[in-house]
Formats: C-alpha cells, sequence, structure tokens
C-alpha cells in the first residue's frame, strides 16, 4: 500500500502520480569487489558491519552444533548462525543516532568505519581519502515503479561528503530483482529486492567526527517525504594506537652454524595497518628489529630456564601433547621477560602500565604443525562471573607465519577478542565456523567423513568422530563487527590521546 497525501486525484494517463509513494526501505551494503580497488575483494581496508540475514534467521544449514570438543550433537538442519539472535538484534539497535522504524519496521542500520581526510593531527590520514564506495540495497514492501521517487542523503555534519547526494529510483528498476528467502526450510517469508553495486562514494573531509555520526536516507515524491534508511558512521577523532613490538625467536642454527631465522609474512605491517585494525580506528605502529637469540642465551651458565625450554621443544612427546603445547607463549613469555631487549618498564609484560604488544616469530610447529599460533591469557574469575583476560603476548608458529588470518586473529585476541563461537566469555555466540570474521575459524565440524581434512576433536569415549570442512569465507576472513570495534579500543593496550 504506497503512502499518500489525501486528497488527491489520479493523474492523467500517461502522467506518474506526485502523491502516493510506494513503500520501501534503503540499506548501505559493503560491495564484493572494491570499485576503488580496481575492483579486488574486500580485505578489511575499512570497517564496515551489518546485521546479516543469517544471522538471525533460519538461512544457512549447519551441520554439527558444536560448542566444545565434548559437546557437539549432528544437527544438519538450517538454524541462525547466532546462537541468541534477540540478542543480537538489540545490538544493532545500540548507540543509533535518531532510531526509525519505517513503516512500523524495525531497522537495523549498517556501520562505516573511516578515518578522517584534510585535517591536521593524530586523526588525520589519507588512508580513505578517496572515500568508499557502497551499494545501495532497496528492499520492497510495495512493488515499485518508475513513478519519480527520488532517493535522498543527508549527512548529519557537513564534513560527511556522500556523492551523488539523491538518486532516481528508476535506477534501482535498471537493475534485476532479486529474491531473498528468510526461511531456507519453508521458503517463506521472502523479501524482493534490488541492488545497485558501488553506487554511493562517502568520504569524510576537512573535519573529525566527535560522535557517531548518520547519514540519514529519504524517500521523496512530490510533497510526500518518508525517512527509509540510515547509515551509522564511526567516531573517528580519538584515534587508538597499538605499539607491537616484533621479535624473532632463535631455537635452531644450521649445520654451518646461522641462524635460522622465522621466515615471516613479507606484508605483515600492512595487513595491520590497512587490513584489520583500521577498522577499529586503531593505528599499528610495529618496532622490528629485535631478535631473542636462545641458543646463544643457552650457553649461559646461570640460564637454566633456556637450556629446559630448548629440551622440551626437541621433545617430540612435548610438541605433540595438547596441553604442554599450549604453555609455549607463556614460557616463551618468562623467557623475554628475563632477556628481551623492548621489555616494557617493570619488565612484566603481562601487566598494566604500559601500552606494548609483543609478537613473538617462530619456527616452532607444535600438534605437528596443527597449531599456527598462540596468544597468552588467564581466567578471572568473580562471585557471578568469569572473564578470560588476554594478555599482551603472542606467538605465531611455523604454518601462521605467512597465514594472513592466523596473524590478525591471535593479535586480535592481546585486544581482549575472544572465539564468535565461545560461549563463556561472548555477549554473542555462533556456530563455528560459518563466519567471516577475524575470529571465527577457517573451517567447520562435520560428521562427513568423506572429506580428507581430520579433526583432531574427540567424544567422551575419546573417538575421533569429526571431520572438517572449508569455512565457505577461507581466504576472505577480512572482518571485524562494530561490537568488536568496541571492545579492542578499550583494551588496555591501546593507547589513546
Amino acid at each position: 500500500m504506497a503512502v499518500c497525501n489525501f486528497p488527491q486525484t489520479s493523474p492523467p494517463i500517461g502522467q506518474t502520480s506526485t502523491s502516493c509513494l510506494r513503500k520501501f526501505t534503503i540499506h548501505f551494503r559493503r560491495p564484493d569487489t572494491l570499485k576503488e580497488k580496481s575492483n579486488y575483494s574486500y580485505r578489511g581496508e575499512y570497517g564496515f558491519d551489518w546485521l546479516r540475514d543469517e544471522y538471525i534467521y533460519p538461512i544457512e544449514k549447519v551441520d554439527v552444533d558444536f560448542k566444545s570438543n565434548r559437546d557437539f550433537v549432528y544437527l544438519n538442519k538450517a538454524v541462525p548462525l547466532c546462537r541468541n539472535p534477540d540478542d543480537l538484534r538489540e545490538e544493532y539497535k545500540r548507540d543509533i543516532k535518531n532510531s526509525i522504524t519505517p513503516y512500523g519496521i524495525d531497522y537495523y542500520p549498517a556501520w562505516l568505519s573511516i578515518f578522517a581526510c584534510n585535517v591536521t593531527g593524530n586523526a588525520g590520514s589519507t588512508m580513505h581519502q578517496d572515500g568508499i564506495n557502497l551499494t545501495l540495497q532497496l528492499d520492497e514492501i510495495d512493488e515499485i515503479i518508475d513513478d519519480g521517487t527520488e532517493i535522498i542523503f543527508e549527512p548529519s555534519k557537513p564534513c560527511l561528503k556522500i556523492t551523488p547526494n539523491k538518486i532516481s529510483i528508476s535506477h534501482f528498476l535498471k537493475t534485476p530483482k532479486k529474491t531473498r528467502i528468510l526461511d531456507s526450510d519453508t521458503g517463506t517469508p521472502t523479501i524482493n529486492y534490488y541492488q545497485l553495486d558501488s553506487t554511493i562514494n562517502i568520504k569524510c573531509f576537512g573535519d573529525t567526527l566527535k560522535e557517531h555520526e548518520e547519514v540519514r536516507v529519504f524517500a521523496k515524491l512530490g510533497t510526500t517525504e518518508v525517512e527509509v534508511g540510515k547509515l551509522m558512521v564511526y567516531q573517528n577523532d580519538n584515534i587508538g594506537k597499538a605499539k607491537i613490538v616484533v621479535v624473532n625467536v632463535i631455537t635452531e642454527y644450521d649445520e654451518k652454524g646461522n641462524k635460522i631465522y622465522p621466515q615471516a609474512h613479507k606484508s605483515f605491517e600492512y595487513l595491520y595497518k590497512y587490513q584489520s585494525f583500521n577498522q577499529a580506528m586503531i593505528r599499528t605502529e610495529v618496532i622490528l628489529g629485535e631478535e631473542l637469540d636462545l641458543v646463544k642465551l643457552s650457553n649461559v651458565e646461570s640460564n637454566d630456564d633456556v637450556r629446559n625450554f630448548l629440551n622440551d621443544i626437541k621433545n617430540k612427546t612435548f610438541m605433540e601433547d595438547r596441553y604442554d603445547a599450549f604453555t609455549i607463549t607463556e614460557r616463551l613469555c618468562a623467557l623475554y621477560e628475563n632477556y628481551g631487549k623492548n621489555r616494557p618498564e617493570g619488565g612484566l609484560v603481562n601487566e598494566d602500565g604500559h601500552f606494548y604488544t609483543y609478537l613473538l616469530f617462530t619456527t616452532l610447529s607444535p600438534l605437528n604443525g596443527g597449531l599456527y599460533g598462540l596468544a597468552s591469557g588467564k581466567e578471572k574469575n568473580w562471585k557471578f562471573s568469569s572473564k578470560l583476560e588476554y594478555g599482551n603476548i603472542l606467538s605465531i608458529f611455523a604454518k601462521g607465519l605467512n597465514d594472513d588470518h592466523t596473524l590478525v586473529h591471535e593479535a586480535a585476541h592481546t585486544f581482549s577478542l575472544s572465539h564468535i563461537f565461545t560461549d563463556k566469555y561472548n555477549k554473542y555466540v555462533f556456530h563455528h565456523g560459518y563466519t567471516e570474521n577475524y575470529m571465527d575459524y577457517a573451517f567447520f565440524p562435520t560428521f562427513n567423513n568423506s572429506f580428507e581434512k581430520k579433526f583432531n576433536y574427540i567424544n567422551n569415549k575419546n573417538q575421533q568422530v569429526l571431520s572438517k570442512k572449508d569455512n565457505r569465507y577461507r581466504g576472505k576472513m577480512y572482518s571485524f563487527y562494530k561490537w568488536q570495534w568496541d571492545l579492542m579500543r578499550e583494551d588496555r593496550s591501546i593507547e589513546k590521546k
């Protein structure tokens, strides 16, 4: 049913009504490929988050309801990927400037996070000076027609530049109409929609955002105007700073007496600065040039701790034992606190009072190469709750040295983020291995044992019964959620002015 200004008369044949406005909503979406990056796939170049349909509706099939290595059951049905979808809905209503319910429908704005350009001081950056191109999605309530309706974009601050600032509904009608099914088992309900890929360019130019701001979207036909959408833009005047100290850990020499260095990711610094923590308005400073030569240190008579560690990592039983392997980062941390060059003042890595995060590159292969990296952390218990408090150090092992996901995933642990499938420490819990989030895993568990990649989890009878299959986003897992931006910015190791 259209929205009309009454009274009205029908227009002459061949002319468009100027008073009846068809019902629809407008949503901002991230393009699959980035026009500003020569149509490469998105790799975390800016922060963009939205409430995905599959998180709150039973759209995607989940094979195993997996909660832990001893708590999993066969599921094989379509379910919301978030285990507590109602809570997640409430999260996407938080921090919104001027909430809207167009035509009585709950509306969840997308979030964009970009640096301001052409400004002086710490907050300025050229990273997004060309703007970000976003896709527009029109969800039909009424069937839309080419009636002259205009869609108008109104930013809440002059420094938010929108190009173009309005668009005709006729542009949507030149694209194919698509249909989304919100329950894959029943086939209903459905939403008909149109998409204009990479149509809107947004930049923050000439000033910063002192709080979260918005771009309001109005549909206008004649004198009728209805707010039908919104984009939230994240505050960008106070940029966090992460100082990451890179340490090459030497645990062996070759037969000629040369140090064997970890062969680290050649562009990991770019990954941290431009493809991950920038989403949370965090600028990363990488401090290079340090090595921790444990072989040399082991020759000092008093360094029993070093010799004990080197003996343990040569022990196959130690390296293949899950419990022992998970102590490696803690033990390296203790060694660094004793012998590291860039130790924090006071010497304790995992305590408050400094803004350093220590990234240890190693050639070790715990669990036969099955462990790619590991951040330190410990559980803190209160009377009614518990929290996992991560430390300020992470180890990257041989298999993870050149893996984008591992390098960011483990560093994000040190910035207070847990796995999104862990229900003990998260407000919002997702099924294991189905999202593009950095804090998910790149595989999901399955009972289908035809897959070659075996899963190392066992049931209560110590029988290996699960296999694993690649997450469909494997190799494309470059996203953080808005609520994760918030958590990282509050981490004790992030310095803010």
